[in-house]
């Protein structure tokens, strides 16, 4: 009875072990799975973060883009009274020529005026570009000259008689 005994509570003793351990073990593996969910979410939300700079480096991007395409924006005018001035020259076959390299650069506004007294023989040939209504529309294509070629130019009015020359062939 004794053996009984020390072997029924023995026995006892062990499954109450078990289940001890056993809610300890669950108890372990909810912690578990409650960190493998937190840990999930904070990777979905690095990812979304991680999208949403990479969203806002191209908008950036893309704003500045917009905002360079918009300052370089040139409007031509048939009717407007600015020109940019790139270049002046006493021979006309000089500036008829420069004139056609600005055409050749895409520039199809570009023409040779001429100033001066043809009797003295003190003609200029100037190399012009545009027709733009505005000043500011002239500066602009004026700055943007400067900044892909370099060239040294000024904006002038149209509020002079000029004759715009024909390109002649060479």
């Amino acid at each position: 009875m004794k053996n009984l005994a020390l072997y029924f509570f023995t026995a006892l003793l062990s499954i109450a072990l078990l289940q001890a351990c056993g809610e300890q073990q669950d108890e372990a593996e909810m912690e578990r799975d409650q960190q493998a969910i937190q840990d999930s979410l904070e990777r979905v939300y690095e990812a979304e973060m991680e999208q949403m700079r990479r969203d806002s480096i191209e908008q950036a991007r893309a704003d500045s883009i917009a905002a360079e395409e918009e300052r370089r924006r040139v409007e031509f005018s048939d009717s407007g009274e600015f020109v940019v001035q790139v270049e002046a020259w006493r021979s006309q076959n000089k500036a008829q020529r420069q004139a056609e390299e600005w055409k050749n650069r895409g520039y199809e506004r570009s023409f040779v005026v001429t100033y001066g007294n043809r009797d003295t023989g003190d003609v200029w040939f100037r190399v012009r570009i545009g027709r733009f209504e505005t000043r500011q529309m002239a500066e602009r294509f004026k700055n943007r000259l400067s900044e892909d070629y370099n060239a040294q130019s000024w904006v002038s009015r149209l509020d002079e008689p000029v004759e715009e020359e024909a390109m002649q062939d060479d």
